[in-house]
């Protein structure tokens, strides 16, 4: 059986909820800008601000790692999803993919999807690398790096067993891998989810409860 082209793998990746799911064709009415924009100080600061707000907290570093952790989920999501569907990751490109934010969501639309280089590079090099670098400061990279691994790991848990040999594949890179505990898979770095108003702590958090002080 041929494999799917690219727009199809993309349709049929939606399944899986939002985090898989990529516009296509024509660009939509609304304020669509390449991803790129995403690593400009100004687009970072309003992005965390309007989260901030919404999440009720103070700290510009907690909601640029909660704005980071959600685009890294999408990324993985279309990048691993498009390579177990079709055998080839969809072309990721920081000029070609495009984003927009609507209600604190980001939605990303890619008008002529093609296949595009492994996902490592797609996603490690033409993404993930270039934003981390340029968010450090305000979110450490080993933060970042560590946001990037747990939502590696969720998508894989979503795909299932299909997307294992792919999601082993990319944990062989250093940065992904170092920035969890081989022994118990718990992350070594905290997303400061705990620092939020609902508090708490994430399934692989380094802390097995939240901090008694938030200061």
């Amino acid at each position: 059986m041929p494999r799917p082209d690219a727009p199809t793998t993309l349709g049929r990746l939606a399944a899986h909820g939002s985090y898989f799911t990529v516009g296509t064709g024509p660009v939509p009415p609304g304020t669509w800008q390449p991803t790129a924009t995403l690593r400009e100080r100004a687009i970072r600061n309003g992005l965390a601000a309007a989260t901030a707000d919404r999440m009720g907290v103070t700290e510009a570093r907690v909601a640029a790692s909660t704005v980071f952790s959600g685009y890294a989920a999408r990324l993985w999501s279309i990048a691993v999803g498009s390579t177990v569907v079709a055998g080839r990751c969809v072309s990721l490109g920081a000029e070609e993919l495009l984003w927009r934010s609507e209600s604190g969501t980001l939605h990303l639309h890619i008008e002529r999807p093609r296949f595009g280089n492994p996902a490592a590079t797609e996603v490690l090099e033409g993404q993930l690398a270039p934003l981390i670098e340029a968010w450090s400061d305000t979110v450490a990279p080993g933060l970042s790096w560590g946001n990037a691994a747990s939502a590696l790991r969720g998508t894989g848990s979503v795909l299932g067993p299909a997307a294992d040999t792919v999601v082993a594949a990319l944990f062989r890179d250093e940065r992904l891998s170092s920035a969890l505990d081989p022994a118990t898979g718990r992350r070594r770095s905290c997303c400061l989810f705990y620092r939020t108003p609902s508090g708490g702590v994430c399934g692989d958090c380094p802390f097995p409860s939240a901090p008694s002080s938030r200061g």
